[in-house]
């Protein structure tokens, strides 16, 4: 990423952000999952903050919107944070957490609404999502705290929309991971984030193209190599031959071959093959020169003993 530009995350959470949420119970989804995945609980009170005003402004209208009261703002030096009190409050949320996930009627995710769930990972990623640069590598992160056992929900739902997650434990968090690009773009899809999803895509190709023309140069530069030592090889017996005057025990098919292999250490099999009367093929002419092999390396050995 260069200097000054945006995060492919901020990218991300600023389209998210901007997604209108109308629905009563798209907003008692997004509140709950942000809640129950990013706040800090006491019985008192719960603590939520962000590193990005537009979310936090949006979890309070939403709060507004759906119970009637809206939290105070507070901007801190990198974040903005939201505190929800009193008591009354914190167990009116709680209940909400409860009905949208805990209740027996929530545990398929589909007998959700397609909306509903859309809003659901909108949530999670504005809460507490984070994604790689797609230039260096596919890998997405929802860091839910540990405290408020909600990882496993997360992805048990997760899980039912083909989004197969693995957990850590780091720090005080429970870290939902997505490694796979393609998992990375089904989340971007179901999320709503689609400008972002056409930027990866676009990102994804490239690199795998680039990924591709590497291992083609990296294949070609082996099969150049293994050409190049077998050329050395086949010549420096042939070499060791005459320096013994052995080449004249060679049958006339493989002295032919040998001395075109010396004459043009550069060709590949296909055209020494050409070169021969009569011709051979690529196959024929690897035959002869292994052939070839075999019988000076047995000659020298012999002609030392």
């Amino acid at each position: 990423m260069s200097p000054g530009s945006t995060s492919f995350s901020r990218r991300i959470k600023d389209e998210l952000v901007r997604h209108p949420c109308t629905s009563a119970c798209c907003r008692q989804v997004e509140v709950a999952a942000a809640i129950w995945s990013a706040g800090k609980f006491s019985e008192t009170r719960i603590d939520w903050a962000t590193g990005h005003a537009r979310i936090a402004s949006r979890l309070a209208d939403m709060m507004q919107a759906s119970y009637g009261f809206r939290p105070a703002l507070r901007q801190g030096r990198e974040l903005v944070s939201l505190r929800i009190e009193p008591a009354e409050r914190v167990n009116r949320l709680r209940q909400e957490i409860a009905t949208v996930f805990l209740a027996a009627n929530r545990a398929d995710i589909a007998a959700w609404s397609s909306c509903c769930r859309q809003a659901l990972l909108r949530s999670l990623f504005l809460s507490c999502g984070s994604v790689s640069e797609p230039q260096a590598a596919y890998h997405m992160e929802l860091a839910v705290r540990q405290a408020n056992q909600s990882a496993g929900t997360m992805q048990n739902l997760l899980g039912q929309l083909g989004l197969n997650s693995s957990m850590a434990v780091r720090g005080h968090y429970e870290v939902l991971y997505l490694r796979e690009g393609q998992h990375l773009a089904d989340y971007l899809l179901l999320s709503g984030a689609h400008l972002s999803l056409l930027t990866f895509e676009s990102l994804r190709v490239e690199k795998e193209m680039r990924n591709s023309v590497n291992r083609v140069v990296n294949c070609d530069s082996a099969n150049l190599q293994r050409v190049a030592n077998t050329a050395v090889r086949q010549s420096e017996l042939f070499r060791a031959l005459q320096a013994r005057r052995l080449e004249s025990l060679l049958p006339e098919d493989l002295l032919a071959a040998a001395q075109v292999r010396l004459e043009h250490p550069d060709l590949a099999l296909r055209e020494l093959g050409a070169l021969m009367v009569p011709p051979l093929g690529k196959s024929g002419m690897n035959h002869r020169l292994m052939r070839f092999e075999r019988l000076a390396a047995d000659l020298l050995a012999r002609g030392e003993s």
